[in-house]
Parts: structure tokens; C-alpha cells; sequence
């Protein structure tokens, strides 16, 4: 075995370490774990009560969200205590390379969120008689993958920049939940023509459409969806990379 592939097994030994201990203390944290895991098939199940709502639109909208809760508000929050309690700094003075930390607080917050609109999926298929079947699931891997990197790499922008977990956290709820309510006021037309112009270049919103599209077997609506969560993407990545590469 060579010198180079030594160093990359030893890399990858490394990194499903650190993201197995981000899992675990993700999942400590009870309140992480209720608005991940919890919050969104509750949203679920009253919204889908409504008369007016289509159970397939309205499962896809909370499954965005509940990706959205570990990927952005996750991401957010933990990366905010990190700097807040220090850790960061000890990173970056012990032997781990930052970049692979952040790659796996970003690994575990992707597989929580996987799992948490898997939840979401499954709640609807059990109380909204929504079909889901396997292929639909594994379908929806593009989507989740790049609606995860918009999200997430704006979580991670938004931690380094905000010096607490608190303020994180006011960060989180003063643009994750309007952007969810924003794109439910504008499903059900309550609002302004000029505020229902800016939904589609929402994160959140063209996130559900994939999810709703892809869910229904229809690839006619996915390009613009797909190529707006792209820009999130890139925007996000290069603002969060030179952030992230400075001490914080």
C-alpha cells in the first residue's frame, strides 16, 4: 500500500469518526431532535387536515422543511455553540484539518436530514394514504442532494456568522419558518402579487417542487427548480468556504 493511499484511508478512517460523534451529539440534543424529527409530521398532519390542501403538495412542502431543519437550522446552530464554546479553535490547533470537521458535522447533518423527511414520507403514507413505494424514495436522491447543499451551505454561512447559539437561533427562525410560510400563503394565493413574485426563487419553495414533482413521475417542472437551488448552491458554498477559512 502506498504513502498516498495510506494517508487516504487513514483520511476517510478520520472523517466516519468525527461524523458518527456529530450523530451522536445531534441526537443528544432534545430539542434538535423534537423540531427535526417530531416538528414536521405534527405540521403534517394538522395541515393536511385542511379541506383546501392536496396531501401531495402539502408532503412535500413539510419534507422540505424537515430536511431543511437539520441541513440549515442544524448546521446553523451547531457550528454557532462550536465557535461560541471555542471548539473551533481547538480544531484548528489540534492535528484534525478543519475542512474535514466541517465535512462531517456537514455528512451528519445530511444523513439526520435524510432521515427526518424519510419520517416525514413515511407519516404521510401512513395517515394521508400518500403513495410512496421505494423507486419514488430513491427518485428523490437528486433533489435531496442538492436541495441539501443549498440549505446546508447557507447553515454554515449563517453559523459563522452569528457568535452565539442564541443569536443562531434568531437567525434560523427569522428566515426558515417566513420562508415556509411565504410559500404556503402563496400555494393558497393570500398573497400580493408582487410578494408572490419572489416565492419561486425561494430555496425552500423549489426544493418542495422537486420533491412534489418527483414523488408525482413528472420531470416536465424540474429545470428551473433544479437550476435555482443550484445558484443557492454555488452562492452558499463560495460564501461559507472563505468564512469558514478564516479563524472564527
Amino acid at each position: 500500500m502506498t504513502i498516498h493511499a495510506r494517508r487516504t484511508r487513514s483520511a476517510l478512517h478520520l472523517l466516519a469518526r468525527e461524523t458518527g460523534w456529530q450523530v451522536r451529539l445531534y441526537l443528544r440534543d432534545r430539542a434538535a431532535v423534537f423540531f427535526t424529527f417530531a416538528f414536521p409530521p405534527l405540521v403534517l398532519f394538522f395541515w393536511s387536515r385542511q379541506p383546501w390542501q392536496d396531501v401531495l403538495s402539502a408532503t412535500a412542502f413539510v419534507a422540505a422543511l424537515a430536511l431543511a431543519m437539520a441541513g440549515y437550522a442544524g448546521l446553523a446552530m451547531g457550528v454557532a455553540a462550536s465557535r461560541e464554546a471555542g471548539l473551533l479553535k481547538r480544531v484548528r490547533s489540534s492535528p484534525m484539518p478543519m475542512a474535514l470537521h466541517i465535512i462531517a458535522r456537514v455528512v451528519a447533518c445530511g444523513l439526520l436530514g435524510a432521515l427526518a423527511l424519510g419520517v416525514t414520507l413515511g407519516a404521510g403514507s401512513v395517515w394521508l394514504s400518500l403513495p410512496v413505494n421505494l423507486a419514488g424514495i430513491l427518485g428523490l436522491l437528486p433533489a435531496l442532494i442538492l436541495g441539501f447543499a443549498a440549505l446546508g451551505s447557507w447553515g454554515l454561512v449563517v453559523g459563522s456568522l452569528a457568535r452565539t447559539a442564541v443569536a443562531a437561533s434568531y437567525l434560523v427562525n427569522a428566515t426558515l419558518f417566513p420562508l415556509f410560510l411565504l410559500s404556503v400563503l402563496a400555494q393558497r394565493g393570500m398573497l400580493p402579487e408582487w410578494a408572490a413574485s419572489f416565492v419561486p426563487l425561494l430555496p425552500l419553495q423549489n426544493l418542495a417542487v422537486l420533491i412534489q414533482a418527483t414523488l408525482k413521475g413528472d420531470g416536465a417542472l424540474v429545470f428551473s427548480p433544479t437550476l435555482t437551488l443550484l445558484v443557492w448552491a454555488t452562492l452558499g458554498l463560495v460564501l461559507a468556504a472563505h468564512r469558514l477559512s478564516r479563524p472564527l
